[in-house]
């Protein structure tokens, strides 16, 4: 199981990441490589999303072993660690054995969780977040700085069990929050176009109110009351027929406010003044 080297770009030297934001990647010394078969991807992927702590035998067995019945899955989980021991020490030269680490009951990728693409995005949009109220302009660099590890749909070619599938559901969602939290913060900062990018989510994502309430505030701001008008009845008529539900208070509220011109669209967000 050679692996295959992707690509040689932004990749740190000496140290070793592990990339779940698009196909798995292992990246070491400044190059990137591919991890195969699927299950070693897998269990790379399991391991890495709990990077530095210990995934119990039992744990791995349920989520990697479940596509047929299985005479001795211990046995075939210690097969599946060995072959991704080996695929990882010829990337890095470090013994396989130091990269995944045997426990008493189970097994630890000791990489600290900042070298994995996940546990880095999760901080910085939670940094980006929270500068957000009261330093905008920094929220956007932070912000921006978590979606730029994203290469594609996170854990794109590992076809694990449960606890992988929550988690491309859960890391879509906050890729989604904290492209509106991005959007927010240029808001916010002024001097930004934003109207394309808030038009085209917003059409891809209807049921996310929060983004239809973005782009109606940077179209108002825009000179186009008309169309930020447009836009609710679109997102309204969508949501009673999809859902059979009314949008909800906030997105009514702003819809009265442009409707009045109410000059608190001008000094602030609806997330924070329309009420």
């Amino acid at each position: 199981m050679a692996p295959h080297i992707l690509n040689g770009d932004n990749m740190d030297t000496g140290e070793v990441s592990v990339g779940l934001l698009g196909p798995l990647q292992v990246a070491h010394r400044g190059r990137s490589y591919g991890v195969g078969p699927n299950r070693a991807r897998a269990l790379l992927a399991v391991l890495a999303l709990s990077a530095g702590e210990v995934v119990s035998i039992d744990f791995l067995i349920d989520e990697l072993l479940t596509d047929r019945p299985w005479k001795n899955p211990k046995n075939a989980l210690q097969a599946g660690v060995h072959r991704l021991r080996d695929a990882l020490e010829r990337i890095t030269g470090t013994p396989g054995t130091l990269m995944v680490r045997t426990s008493a009951n189970g097994y630890l990728l000791d990489v600290p969780p900042a070298r994995v693409d996940t546990h880095r995005f999760d901080t910085l949009a939670a940094q980006g977040a929270a500068l957000l109220p009261h330093a905008p302009d920094e929220a956007v660099a932070v912000l921006e700085e978590a979606l730029a590890l994203w290469r594609g749909d996170a854990l794109l070619d590992v076809l694990g069990g449960l606890r992988c599938q929550n988690q491309m559901s859960r890391l879509a969602s906050q890729r989604l929050s904290t492209l509106e939290d991005l959007y927010e913060a240029k808001l916010l900062s002024g001097g930004y176009r934003v109207v394309n990018g808030l038009e085209q989510l917003a059409l891809e994502h209807p049921e996310r109110e929060r983004l239809t309430e973005l782009l109606m505030v940077a179209l108002y701001r825009s000179g186009r009351q008309q169309e930020a008008l447009a836009t609710f009845q679109r997102v309204r008529s969508w949501l009673q027929d999809e859902l059979g539900v009314e949008p909800g208070r906030k997105l009514r509220s702003l819809q009265r406010a442009i409707l009045t011109q109410d000059v608190a669209i001008d000094a602030r967000l609806p997330q924070t003044s329309v009420t």
